[in-house]
């Protein structure tokens, strides 16, 4: 009796909620790993992505022997008599806890941040036509692998669930070699040929010589690797930048060269209006030796400035489009007239134009305004006509008022019998609005 009371619970004797009388520390530790399972591991990266680990997928192993002995040998030592009339609550630790190590290795070695950091660390020179040269490099923030495996381990066996690799110091940074260094180093003296601060104000565009585009004046080879010239400096390639400015310039081209237009027309449809005498064009030559004065002078490259192109052929409006949503429409097949004001229709109105039976036929193109005049007369082989206001657009043709005609003639078939000498006829309210309101210089669109 004596060895089975030494060895066994006390009566009326509870370990963590067990009913546990009579028997040894060996059965009630059976009894409470029975239900035992181990928490996961939450492990948080630099950049706060969680990973998770099973730890009941490594075999894990739980023991409350050694607190279960304890406990019995203290009631041994008080006797069991003393606790046959009372209830003995105990409550133990945490259970001695053991895994397979192996499992977590292999979780660890498997996971993206440990493989990437089998890659080769690296410094690189690149060039876009965007940035420009720049340096990309993977030389910081790289994870400790062997202490990031240490930290968690140790996390597991301190029964600690959650670990973040940045806060345990598990990230390093790489030191620069000297072949690096040197990269840096080329880097930064093109980051200087890069350094502009010109802007070409071409009206509604402002554009700035951005390192990206002053990058593109380095000379270079077919592996856009920069070249040094005989002093071992890098430099630019002057006909590079010759080639840019004469692209800028196209891309303002409007002069002497047919345009789309899209019509009022209840259609929408977009006609190929005919070169006049409205539209842009720059000066390229002119500009070519601008930017290269600008290149061979560190101090004006560098100086803040904004540069007006030079123009051979200018319009009112400055910009891609050069109407700036301003601009009269002369519809030769509807026969009627539109002016926009800043893409606001402020007009429209039947008109007669040139008569094609007499080999009149109005000019069609792109022109412009060139003068508001009041009060004129006319003249022509066989005639002579008293106008109120007078829009010359191109050699004699014009836009006016013709109070000689009906109401009914504006906007029908009238140029096919009886049209005008070549000029557009307006009705006389038409006539004033658009007088009233244009600029010289505002462009006016005829077309068929």
């Amino acid at each position: 009796m004596n060895k089975y009371v030494k060895d066994r619970y006390a009566p009326n004797t509870w370990v963590n909620g067990v009913y546990v009388t009579g028997k040894t520390p060996d059965e009630v530790n059976q009894d409470l790993i029975v239900d035992a399972s181990a928490p996961d591991l939450i492990v948080f990266d630099s950049r706060n992505k969680e990973y998770d680990f099973d730890l009941n997928e490594a075999s894990p192993i739980f023991d409350y022997s050694l607190s279960l002995r304890a406990y019995q040998k203290h009631q041994t030592s008080l006797g069991w008599l003393s606790m046959l009339w009372r209830e003995n609550q105990i409550t133990t630790g945490a259970p001695n806890f053991a895994y397979d190590e192996g499992k977590l290795r292999d979780w660890w070695d498997s996971l993206e941040i440990v493989k990437n950091e089998n890659t080769v660390t690296f410094v690189s020179m690149s060039w876009d036509d965007k940035d420009g040269y720049y340096i990309s490099h993977n030389l910081n923030g790289h994870l400790d692998v062997e202490k990031g495996y240490e930290t968690i381990r140790d996390a597991i066996n301190e029964r600690i669930r959650v670990v973040d690799l940045a806060k345990s110091d598990c990230y390093f940074d790489y030191e620069m070699t000297d072949a690096q260094k040197k990269t840096v180093q080329i880097c930064e003296d093109l980051d200087e040929l890069e350094e502009c601060g010109l802007v070409y104000d071409m009206g509604d565009e402002q554009i700035a010589f951005t390192e990206g585009i002053m990058s593109g004046f380095i000379a270079k080879d077919e592996q856009n690797n920069p070249l040094k010239d005989e002093n071992g400096s890098y430099y630019y390639d002057l006909k590079a930048a010759d080639a840019f400015m004469e692209e800028l310039c196209e891309k303002y081209h409007t002069y002497g060269v047919e345009r789309q237009f899209k019509t009022s027309r209840e259609s929408g449809e977009v006609v190929t209006v005919k070169p006049g005498n409205f539209g842009t064009e720059i000066d390229v030559e002119a500009e070519k030796a601008f930017l290269r004065e600008i290149l061979s002078d560190p101090k004006l490259r560098k100086a803040k400035t904004v540069h007006v192109p030079t123009y051979l052929h200018e319009t009112l409006h400055r910009g891609l489009d050069d109407t700036g949503g301003t601009y009269i429409e002369v519809d030769k097949l509807e026969q009627k007239i539109y002016y926009y004001q800043e893409g606001k229709l402020i007009v429209t109105s039947g008109v007669v134009t040139g008569d094609i039976r007499r080999r009149h036929d109005t000019y069609e193109g792109a022109f412009y305004i060139k003068e508001k005049l009041t009060n004129r007369v006319l003249r022509g082989p066989g005639y002579a006509s008293f106008v109120r206001r007078w829009m010359p657009i191109y050699e004699s043709i014009g836009l006016h008022d013709a109070d000689w005609r009906k109401e009914e003639e504006f906007g029908g078939d009238t140029y096919l019998r009886n049209g005008s000498h070549g000029c557009v006829n307006m009705p006389d309210e038409t006539t004033d609005i658009i007088f009233d309101n244009v600029e010289i210089g505002t462009p006016v669109f005829i077309f068929k």
